[in-house]
């Protein structure tokens, strides 16, 4: 009969993710062993491969998690943001994206960087998994640049460059962007989509366009 999982699974588990994040985030994956994260979340190495079989696996379980957020999020946000028939509907909806998108690598920070810069530690598995899913977001990017501009489905060539010239745009943000500076994540999300959209010139042809000079209020 399989022992009971004790109460704090969950917790322990947790604490483990979060050290190991930081740490291959800070200092590298392959410069953080299991005793320096075994350190600085002041438990055992015994704990960490009570709940994960190598560093490897740490590293896939939070790529793979991060990877889940985002899409669920960016789904959940073209669901609430309606229909691309509606008036200005396509705009509204590519905005609801990226704002998904932002107030993630917000929060996230440290998995977002592990997801640009260590994916090639992944085995080739894993690897594939983890990209499997980035096609599904650049799919969706996709399709919303598509409901923008219409003459893409003429040029298919075109959608994919398009949306990872978007996605250059805003995955960078996490080497530069706080939170708690001037914008809000929402903020630089529509700054981001009207810069893409509009253009440099077309963007700020106002004085005070208003959706991107809204800086954090309060």
């Amino acid at each position: 009969m399989a022992r009971p999982r004790a109460e704090d699974y969950a917790e322990k588990q947790q604490r483990i993710r979060d050290c190991a994040a930081e740490l291959f985030a800070m200092r590298g994956f392959e410069a953080t062993s299991t005793a320096d994260i075994a350190a600085e979340g002041g438990f055992s190495k015994a704990l960490i491969y009570h709940y994960f079989s190598s560093k490897e696996e740490i590293l896939q379980d939070l790529l793979e998690a991060h990877m889940d957020a985002l899409l669920s999020a960016a789904e959940a946000s073209l669901r609430v943001a309606g229909s691309p028939d509606e008036k200005d509907g396509a705009r509204r909806r590519l905005r609801a994206f990226v704002r998904a998108h932002m107030r993630l690598y917000a929060t996230a920070r440290a998995r977002h960087l592990l997801l640009i810069n260590e994916l090639g530690a992944l085995p080739p598995k894993g690897k594939q998994a983890i990209v499997a899913k980035q096609r599904r977001l650049v799919n969706m990017a996709a399709d919303l640049f598509t409901e923008l501009a219409p003459a893409l489905r003429r040029q298919a060539g075109l959608r994919f460059p398009t949306a990872m010239s978007f996605y250059g745009m805003i995955n960078w943000t996490c080497i530069w962007y706080r939170p708690d500076g001037d914008l809000s994540p929402d903020a630089f999300a529509d700054l981001a989509c009207d810069l893409f959209l509009g253009g440099l010139t077309g963007s700020f042809a106002s004085s005070r366009p208003p959706r991107i000079a809204a800086a954090r209020s309060g």
